[in-house]
């Protein structure tokens, strides 16, 4: 039986900007989990992934350099804590296990950007090997919030890299000099940044230092905003066991972050003709920066093309001059969509949609969803990332159709948010409420149901115009974990 909410329960809904009709929706969801996606295919060739030779490379970067009328901004989820990048050492200093990737951290401790500070707090020099008391010290100096505080700050103020000079940086300074180099016209480059609300006037801080130090830099100002992710967009959860709701001690309902898919909000709140998308963690010494410069500037040049070409035969629909047949031809081979045998009107429709090219890199075992075209009923099929929790294994069908993807998503994107008219789309309006994820939690030691959004490259651009191409593996370096930071693709 669905739990009756009471009238303070109604209130403290209303104070988050949530209706009780949609929190009513999110426990059928949390009760019955959502759908799996139907895919028809994984996508492979070069009909379905965009393969470039130098020559049209060359000619797509110069379309988007040589377009000077655009206001270009750079979206960057940063939304999370470090916590999970610090798992192991967490583990190590709780219970004094040290695996090999641990060990292999102290051994390798100099190499790191932070190990300066680190040692300098804690007295210590670097050594080939530390006693267990000083790898403890090291380990609460670097994670507690006696010491650094590594294990609760925003990854975006943890330090990457590591310079010649001795200077270091931050995630977050890095993606000010990567977005100076293509995210910039005219001397300005927008940088928007997703924040935890709880760190917002310590990353505030660090922003606007960075800003005081690199516009002088670059010749460049950088117009610099920070979000948070909205309260509206929380969602509950539900015991496992009894169906309840899981509220706190205050008998209030327990909300979570209800992933990045959350961020449509806020992405939607932006006014940009061309949008970047990157991880926080996704970035590079600067020895590496030219190829992700190369491609972003690949993918915007292509976002322009086809956007032009959309904008060509809207114009057309609306001044009778349409011609029906290089529209299907188009939309065939850009967006893998069959449109022969519908109206103009539903023509006109599908072409006015938000558009995203989204970087695809060759599968290499790195987790992470991927490029599928999947089946949205009654025969009409679209371009989709998919994550793996998103496929019904239990299928065989399904599960074959899945082993036999050939590339994952980067977290690689550039955006169109604005129709022909340069009217901003709702892009609320072009999401896919059926494609979110129930994740199983512990909460005080039972377990729990809890819900994500449809993700923001998912379910969340569902109904956007997509156009996938391929990228080079060397375009994707997240961090997930420290020990990440002593690939060679980290050191600077």
């Amino acid at each position: 039986m669905k739990p009756i909410l009471d009238k303070r329960d109604v209130e403290v809904l209303r104070k988050r900007g949530i209706s009780p009709e949609k929190f009513e929706e999110y426990y059928g969801i949390l009760k019955s989990g959502y759908p799996f996606i139907s895919l028809s295919a994984s996508c492979a060739t070069e009909k379905e992934i965009k393969r470039f030779g130098s020559d049209d490379r060359k000619e797509l970067r110069e379309l988007y350099q040589n377009e000077k009328n655009l206001k270009v901004l750079k979206f960057v989820p940063a939304s999370g804590a470090a916590s999970r990048m610090f798992k192991d050492l967490f583990s190590a200093l709780e219970w004094g296990k040290y695996t090999k990737d641990v060990n292999q951290f102290f051994d390798t401790l100099k190499d790191y950007a932070f190990a300066e500070e680190l040692l300098e707090r804690t007295g210590l020099d670097q050594k080939s090997q530390f006693s267990q008391e000083e790898k403890k010290m090291i380990l609460e100096t670097l994670l507690l919030p006696k010491g650094m505080d590594y294990g609760a700050l925003p990854k975006g103020i943890i330090k990457f890299h590591k310079y010649s000079d001795g200077h270091v940086r931050t995630a977050f300074e890095e993606h000010f000099h990567e977005g100076a180099m293509y995210a910039q016209k005219n001397n300005v480059c927008h940088l928007h940044f997703t924040v935890p609300a709880d760190n917002m006037e310590l990353i505030n801080e660090h922003l606007q230092s960075l800003n005081n130090c690199l516009s002088r830099e670059f010749n460049t100002v950088f117009e610099i905003q920070t979000s948070i992710q909205k309260n509206s967009t929380d969602t509950p959860a539900i015991y496992e066991d009894s169906g309840e709701w899981v509220r706190s001690e205050n008998n209030e309902f327990l909300f979570r972050p209800a992933g990045h898919g959350a961020l449509l909000e806020n992405l939607n709140d932006l006014d940009a003709d061309i949008i970047f998308v990157k991880n926080i963690d996704n970035v590079v010494p600067d020895r590496l920066k030219p190829i992700t410069v190369e491609y972003k500037e690949l993918l915007a040049g292509v976002l322009l093309k086809a956007q032009k070409d959309i904008f060509k035969f809207l114009h057309a629909i609306d001044t009778d001059a349409f011609d029906r047949n290089e529209c299907v031809s188009f939309v065939s081979e850009w967006f893998h969509i069959h449109v022969s045998d519908i109206s103009i009107l539903e023509i006109k429709e599908l072409l006015n949609r938000p558009i995203r090219v989204c970087g695809m890199v060759k599968n290499e075992g790195e987790p992470g969803g991927g490029p599928f075209i999947i089946n949205d009923g009654d025969g009409v099929t679209s371009l989709q990332i998919v994550e793996g929790a998103q496929i019904d294994a239990s299928d065989s069908a399904q599960a074959g159709i899945a082993k036999t993807a050939t590339h994952f998503n980067p977290v690689d994107l550039v955006l169109g948010t604005k129709d022909y008219l340069g009217k901003k789309f709702n892009l609320l309006d072009y999401r896919n409420n059926n494609t979110g994820m129930v994740v199983n939690k512990n909460y005080q030691g039972k377990n729990i149901r809890a819900l994500e959004l449809p993700g923001l490259w998912n379910g969340a651009m569902h109904f956007w115009n997509t156009i996938f191409v391929e990228v080079p593996i060397e375009t994707f370096n997240p961090v997930k974990t420290v020990f990440d930071l002593r690939r060679e693709t980290h050191r600077g």
